[in-house]
């Protein structure tokens, strides 16, 4: 009976997608959308406390950055995307105008349990990402 590592598989796939790198940016920006929608699912929503949805520390950052801003925007409605680089990869997490916020749900404050939604978000989407990325670059190779 022979077993197949389905790393070595993957590994193989990307290594003759390099080859290709038009094949290969198809691949994992189709791929990372899996991760997109794992993200917004499971990005708590923030409830609303003051008038305008603003934070001391967010209107600190925007007076400081010379950005004025009237409706603050939830860490869910805020998730972007890199393009992808040279090395086939792309990152996905929130804009700059968001991404400074993200650890407190994230790791907790001294009010505020911890969530893990990022890291639940990492454990939960990584099989479906490969294998949207295996067929993608299957499909995208003639294989």
């Amino acid at each position: 009976m022979a077993e197949i590592d389905m790393r070595s598989v993957e590994a193989g796939l990307r290594k003759l997608a390099g080859q290709n790198k038009r094949v290969l940016n198809k691949a994992v920006r189709k791929a990372s959308e899996v991760v997109v929608k794992s993200l917004e699912e499971n990005t708590p929503l923030a409830r609303e406390k003051s008038r305008d949805g603003s934070w001391k520390a967010q209107r600190q950052y925007e007076n400081a950055n010379s950005l004025k801003r009237t409706k603050y925007s939830h860490l869910r409605d805020d998730i972007v995307t890199t393009n992808v680089n040279q090395e086939g990869r792309m990152q996905v997490g929130f804009s700059k105008d968001t991404y400074w916020r993200a650890h407190f749900p994230e790791m907790g404050t001294i009010n505020q349990k911890p969530q893990g939604f990022m890291e639940k978000t990492t454990h939960e989407s990584q099989d479906e990402f490969f294998n949207e990325l295996s067929k993608e670059l299957k499909k995208g190779l003639g294989l």
